[in-house]
């Protein structure tokens, strides 16, 4: 399966160089953006929200040293099935999609050997870790942890190397709260990051949000999935409701579903995805999506197909967008490694402004980018439940 930090996002820009103009007299009714620049500006303010330094710090604790979330211990990788981290940028969007379903296997398997009353193991309760500069890795501290749960302070990152910077500097912490329970048996993680110290915690709360999951069968055949909370950057909030499933586990085709909202409060923007991923066979993906963005009073959405093909990562994209359910624009082609023959061009034929491409990248960028994003929030407490 492709590497997480490989995880791709759409990069429209680049099918400009393939928007040729095209003239038709028969062409259906034609749609229009009513302004493209807001519409990039609302969804860049989307992606903000998701790019906070506290978010990006807790994102990487997973595989700094030390850290107990980056101990692999039974029982949940649930939270590495979730579809919350920057975005990444690739030329072959959702060439990466594989990858979710390898999560939601692992989750299933990791969880369906033994639904518990804990999701954290008991070693770490009670517990806060640190960063030493002396060892640079975590450490276990002085000061205590929440009693249900373990503590993990978070710091500044190196922009280079993406690790903790030292000497090192705290910029928050986050709180990891075992919520589980065997009537029924869910396994349920709560994730609380705040800026601040313990001791004397700062107005803002980055992240509030709790991750859920079931299994059907031993071997687990069928997993189940929600995260529910919010995320900010201590000026917008962006709240969501996320489901994921998987079926067919135990098979090389497995398939899933996708289903997620988010709302901005200022401006107000709404964001629905849904979207189901079927294999064929180990080597062969096809993802429907069906994804709109309401801003003020305009909708755009985008529905359709992308085929993947797993080994030789290509992509196919057969996709429509709407303006307020009236066409506006298709998007179709196949991207490979070498070539980017993806095209993007009105209803009628005819190209698109430097401004509506740019409006159309950006917004074609969101829900990979939320999936990502989710993805990030949840996959430091992979390990710590079991990933």
């Amino acid at each position: 399966m492709p590497s997480r930090h490989g995880h791709p996002r759409w990069g429209l820009a680049v099918v400009a160089a393939f928007a040729a103009a095209c003239n038709s007299t028969t062409a259906p009714p034609q749609a229009h953006l009513a302004d493209p620049q807001q519409l990039s500006s609302d969804v860049q303010t989307v992606l903000g929200v998701l790019q906070s330094s506290v978010l990006q710090s807790f994102g990487v604790v997973s595989t700094d040293t030390g850290s107990p979330a980056a101990v692999a211990t039974p029982a949940g990788a649930l939270l590495g099935a979730a579809p919350i981290t920057v975005p990444r940028n690739s030329s072959q969007p959702y060439a990466d999609a594989p990858r979710r379903l390898q999560a939601l296997r692992r989750a299933a398997g990791a969880l369906g050997s033994g639904m518990g009353a804990s999701v954290i193991p008991p070693q770490y309760l009670g517990q806060t870790f640190v960063w030493d500069d002396t060892t640079h890795k975590y450490v276990v501290g002085a000061d205590a942890g929440p009693s249900n749960g373990v503590r993990i302070i978070l710091y500044a990152l190196n922009p280079v190397t993406a690790t903790v910077a030292e000497p090192s500097s705290a910029v928050g912490f986050v709180d990891l709260l075992d919520e589980s329970t065997t009537s029924p048996a869910v396994n349920k993680l709560h994730v609380i990051v705040k800026d601040g110290t313990p001791a004397s915690p700062g107005p803002v709360t980055y992240a509030d949000y709790s991750v859920s999951g079931s299994v059907t069968g031993s071997p687990a055949t069928a997993f189940a999935a929600s995260a529910i909370g919010f995320v900010s950057d201590g000026t917008h909030t962006l709240s969501f409701n996320a489901t994921f499933s998987a079926t067919n586990l135990t098979t090389d085709n497995p398939d899933a579903q996708i289903d997620v909202t988010w709302d901005l409060d200022n401006p107000v923007i709404h964001v629905a995805l849904h979207e189901t991923l079927a294999t064929s066979d180990a080597n062969h993906l096809a993802v429907t999506i069906d994804f709109s963005v309401t801003h003020g009073a305009e909708t755009v959405s985008v529905t359709g197909t992308i085929e993947v093909v797993v080994s030789l990562q290509s992509v196919t994209a057969n996709l429509s967008i709407t303006v307020n359910g009236v066409a506006y624009a298709r998007i179709t082609g196949t991207a490979d490694a070498v070539n980017n023959n993806i095209s993007l061009r009105h209803a009628d034929g005819s190209s698109l402004s430097a401004a509506e491409v740019q409006a159309v990248s950006d917004l074609f960028g969101l829900p990979d980018a939320i999936e990502i994003t989710i993805d990030n929030l949840v996959h430091p407490c992979q390990h710590l439940m079991g990933a």
